[in-house]
């Protein structure tokens, strides 16, 4: 009675595609498909990212509409009212 697999077991076999360890290059294709079927799995979006340059004009026209808007501060007012030295607790 033994308890240990034998080799052939533990390492597979290299002609059904099991090897030893992480291939040198994943296979690009496979990759993809598999990320997107983990995604449609979790109800992620399955396309791809869009462009990140896109993103950020977006996101940057939104907060230039909520500054116009006057949705968010700026933080000038806090600036212009606000005294160049921090208070003292020391009096004259």
């Amino acid at each position: 009675m033994t308890h240990h697999k034998p080799n052939r077991a533990v390492e597979g076999e290299p002609d059904h595609g099991h090897s030893r360890g992480m291939p040198r290059r994943p296979d690009e294709d496979e990759l993809e498909q598999r990320t997107v079927r983990d995604r449609e799995e979790v109800g992620l979006p399955t396309g791809g990212p869009e462009d990140p340059e896109a993103e950020y004009r977006s996101a940057q026209d939104e907060i230039d509409r909520e500054v116009d808007a006057g949705e968010i501060a700026t933080g000038d007012a806090a600036k212009k009212d606000r005294d160049p030295f921090p208070p003292t607790r020391y009096e004259r």
